[in-house]
C-alpha cells in the first residue's frame, strides 16, 4: 500500500577499467567482439597502460605467461571479461605485467595488469581494452555508456 516508502534498490555498477575513450565493442576492429559473440560490452582507446577492476569480484581467469587478459566472477552471479588489444597474444607477454592471481578477491579500482601501450602499437597491434559481460543466464540488463573521456576506477561504464 505505502509502496513508495520502499527504499528503490541502489543500481549497481561497471567502471571504466582504464582511463581513455569509451566505445561500444561494436566499434572494435574484431569480429569475435564486435558481433558481441561472447557478450556485450565496452571498449577503451586507452590513454595509458594501467588497467584496474571494474567492480569487486574474484579473479576467474588469469593468462599466464601473456597476460593479456583476465576474467572476473561478479557477487550477482556473471563473469566480465576484459580483454587488452587485439592479437596481443601474438606478444607472449613483452610488455604485459600482472598483479593478481586465480581466486584473489579485487575492489573495484583494483590494478590489475599494466601494458606497454607503445609497445603493442610499434607492433602494429590495436591497444583497445574491451569489456564484456558474457553471455549467462545469470547476466542481468546491463545498460551501457559510451561516447565519453573516462577515468579508470571512476567513471561508470555500465549500470544494472
Amino acid at each position: 500500500m505505502f509502496g513508495f516508502f520502499k527504499k528503490k534498490a541502489a543500481a549497481k555498477e561497471l567502471k571504466a577499467m582504464v582511463n581513455g575513450e569509451v566505445i561500444s565493442v561494436t566499434e572494435v576492429k574484431d569480429d569475435v567482439f564486435s558481433s558481441c559473440m561472447l557478450g556485450k560490452g565496452i571498449a577503451i582507446h586507452p590513454a595509458d597502460g594501467t588497467v584496474v577492476a571494474p567492480v569487486d569480484g574474484e579473479i576467474s581467469v588469469t593468462m599466464e605467461g601473456t597476460n593479456h587478459a583476465v576474467g572476473i566472477k561478479v557477487a550477482e552471479g556473471f563473469d566480465l571479461l576484459i580483454h587488452i588489444g587485439i592479437d596481443t597474444v601474438s606478444l607472449n607477454g613483452e610488455g604485459f605485467t600482472s598483479y593478481i592471481k586465480m581466486g584473489q578477491k579485487v575492489k573495484a579500482g583494483d590494478k590489475l595488469i599494466t601494458f606497454d601501450k607503445a609497445l603493442v602499437e610499434s607492433k602494429g597491434l590495436c591497444a583497445d581494452v574491451i569489456l564484456i559481460a558474457l553471455d549467462n543466464p545469470a547476466l542481468p540488463e546491463l545498460s551501457y555508456t559510451t561516447g565519453m573521456t573516462a577515468v579508470a576506477g571512476e567513471t561508470t561504464v555500465a549500470t544494472w
